[in-house]
């Protein structure tokens, strides 16, 4: 009495015309003026070993589960509106059938798990086999994934530290451009989780097995993508990603950047003069509309402030 898996849509709140910045040490700023390209990488590359590789999980006894399958059969069939179940499907039948008798016969729990044990133990098999081949799926996909992580912030001193190689590197600000379509005006928001997100929740599986409703594979998949440790939360990221890239090569992807999308650099305060030079050299030639700053610590807080080259 398994169920097939549906797929429904999920609308994110898109992010319109703002600014993103991205961190980078030295050696990558110089690149990403020379080539006019940002680098799209497989969570493979990731410094967090957890972030879109957690796993594919219950969040739930799964032995449990058809003592809540019960408790919320009886909840159905007592209910004085019939609930908008899947007439076609085998469970969705059995809501019927409940409903159909509990006016003369109510609902006797014990005898319903008595009853159900052989067909729960069925599912249950059919519940782990779905993990399994999701998480093999799941695993094959990262290779191919890509990601691309920005920052709200352009002043985050733990983010110079650890991505702009403890000042000396740069931020870079690009900005979203819905009128042009571009990655970032797409970008989405990641949230910040004290655990890592299921393989959907207890309730998530009854109400689908019940035929209530379907899994949603897109809002799954974003969950992975989208949500991260509580640890990182400084960094209030958000991410551009795209499932698949067919046949990678590499584990990673260059993709080239918009005039019109690369608004300012920042260059940080402990930059070397050496490190200066070239950077404004290569970007007064690939971007020579390019706005350019230098950051300078702040007299008054830990904080810093910008003077335009």
């Amino acid at each position: 009495m398994g169920r097939t898996l549906k797929l429904t849509t999920m609308l994110d709140q898109n992010p319109g015309n703002r600014s993103f910045f991205k961190y980078a040490a030295p050696d990558t700023a110089l690149e990403v003026l020379r080539f006019k390209s940002v680098r799209y990488s497989s969570p493979l590359r990731f410094n967090d070993p957890f972030d879109v590789q957690s796993g594919l999980h219950f969040d739930f006894n799964i032995d449990d589960l058809l003592g809540k399958i019960i408790d919320k059969l009886a909840e159905l069939a007592a209910a004085a509106i019939e609930p908008n179940i899947d007439r076609e499907n085998p469970w969705g039948q059995i809501v019927l059938q409940c409903r159909e008798y509990f006016p003369s016969h109510g609902f006797p729990k014990d005898r319903w798990r008595e009853n159900m044990a052989p067909v729960f133990a069925q599912l249950i098999d059919e519940i782990r086999d779905i993990q399994a081949k999701y998480q093999k799926h799941w695993e094959n996909m990262l290779p191919g994934m890509r990601v691309f992580c920005v920052s709200e912030e352009r002043d985050n001193l733990l983010m110079w530290a650890h991505y702009a190689k403890d000042h000396t590197g740069v931020v870079f600000e690009f900005l979203s451009l819905p009128e042009q379509d571009n990655p970032l005006s797409v970008a989405r928001k990641v949230e910040y989780v004290p655990s890592p997100p299921p393989f959907f929740t207890e309730s998530e599986w009854v109400a689908n097995i019940l035929s209530l409703s379907s899994f949603d594979i897109i809002k799954l998949n974003r969950r992975y993508v989208q949500y991260k440790s509580c640890h990182w939360s400084y960094e209030k990221e958000w991410r551009v990603w795209y499932p698949l890239i067919p046949t990678p090569l590499s584990d990673y992807t260059d993709k080239p950047i918009l005039d019109a999308e690369f608004a300012a650099m920042y260059i940080g305060c402990k930059a070397s003069e050496t490190f200066i030079e070239n950077a404004m050299t290569l970007a007064r030639k690939s971007f020579p509309y390019l706005r350019i700053y230098r950051a300078h610590r702040s007299q008054y807080d830990y904080g810093l402030e910008y003077s335009e080259v």
